[in-house]
């Protein structure tokens, strides 16, 4: 039988973990322990919010939080409790640096940093040669597409052994298919809430910068409600960050929706516990980014079985398998190909249920938590047969 594990997870020390307010990564870190919980003891530490205890085991899980000063910062009231801890492996979500502040204070540490997007590996977060320094400083990377891998080689020279790829998954048991009569029941509610009974629903759910692409969708709405006017357009979400460059942008959003008046929903904060029943609702989920790493909203509607329709870009096209669990437009040509996909699609019932179906059994087959948690320990493992 294998040896129980020690695993330290460090968190960005950004959004509380527990708790509504967490990020995507928070929620990421929460999966993955919990499912480690039969082969390891999890040590998880963030930064300390309001109400929160400072230490909090639950189960085989002990959350360490701090306040942070300038005497005593987050990373080295971390390090003080790993040192006591010594884990076996210690994994860093998305911040270079805390894996080089790490490699110093624990020479002998295995230390694997994971990274989710490109954006803590660039300026004005990291320039190239502090990022390089870092990344010599780990045992073993994690990305979550090959995408990310490839951007990351090409970048900084990385060894590609160093590299491993493991994608995301989602909950099954949360993002259950929209047919079930349960989760129909569900979603024709929260259809009449929203007065949209008896509409074609496409759905954007994501961060509201240009990046992502939000304005493809509204530029191609005229022409999509010119022939069908029981069209309509959810927006969920918000920038996260009240810059002036995503102010304006937002701002430019809403000039683009008032164009379509009636037809264009916002809603700026859907939580992550009830984010499944707004895919359940929707027809089709739009996706025109420009650079996605990998896209976890993608995933999540396939599992419900609302097919995605995406931009051949990042990670997308390791997900969507092409005119079979959706489809993938040149992004080169979104607006255009956005628009007549679209249309196609809601002229054919049939074919969007079939791709549903084929949605969510490629989901349950190759993107579920376990199947991610089970790569890591076999990950982690191997780290430590090398020692």
């Amino acid at each position: 039988m294998d040896k129980r594990l020690k695993i330290a997870m460090i968190s960005p020390g950004t959004f509380p973990i527990a708790g509504r307010k967490s990020s995507s990564i928070e929620m990421l870190m929460l999966k993955l322990a919990n499912l480690f919980q039969n082969e390891a003891d999890v040590f998880i530490f963030g930064k300390r919010f309001r109400k929160q205890p400072e230490i909090e085991t639950k189960g085989s899980i002990t959350y360490y939080r701090y306040y942070s000063s300038k005497d005593k910062t987050y990373m080295n009231q971390s390090i003080e409790h790993l040192q006591e801890i010594q884990p076996d492996i210690i994994h860093i979500e998305n911040r270079p640096r805390f894996a080089r502040d790490v490699r110093l204070a624990l020479p002998k540490a295995k230390i694997v940093l994971a990274l989710q997007s490109t954006l803590f590996m660039s300026r004005p977060h990291i320039g190239k040669e502090e990022l390089v320094t870092c990344l010599e400083s780990v045992d073993a990377i994690i990305v979550n597409s090959h995408f990310l891998k490839n951007h990351m080689i090409k970048e900084t020279l990385c060894s590609a052994a160093k590299i491993t790829v493991n994608h995301l998954g989602v909950d099954i048991e949360k993002f259950q298919p929209k047919w079930h009569q349960e989760q129909k029941e569900k979603a024709d509610l929260l259809k009449k809430e929203w007065a949209v009974t008896d509409k074609k629903i496409l759905l954007y759910a994501g961060r509201l910068v240009e990046i992502k692409g939000v304005h493809y969708i509204l530029e191609a709405m005229p022409e999509l409600i010119k022939v069908d006017p029981s069209i309509v357009l959810i927006i969920a979400g918000s920038s996260l960050s009240p810059t002036s460059e995503n102010l304006a942008y937002e701002a430019r959003l809403r000039d683009l929706a008032e164009k379509v008046k009636g037809h264009v929903i916002f809603d700026s904060f859907i939580t992550h516990e009830v984010i499944h029943t707004w895919y359940q609702i929707a027809d089709i989920l739009l996706v025109p980014s420009a650079a996605e790493p990998f896209g976890l909203v993608n995933v999540e509607a396939m599992a419900v079985g609302t097919p995605v329709i995406g931009t051949n870009a990042g990670g997308i096209p390791e997900i969507i398998q092409h005119d079979k669990t959706g489809i993938l437009i040149d992004p080169e040509r979104v607006v255009q190909e956005l628009t007549w996909q679209v249309l196609k699609l809601l002229s054919n019932p049939e074919k969007i249920m079939k791709m549903g179906v084929d949605s969510a059994l490629h989901v349950r087959a190759h993107f579920t938590w376990e199947h991610t948690a089970q790569r890591q320990l076999a990950l982690y493992r191997e780290l430590l047969e090398k020692s």
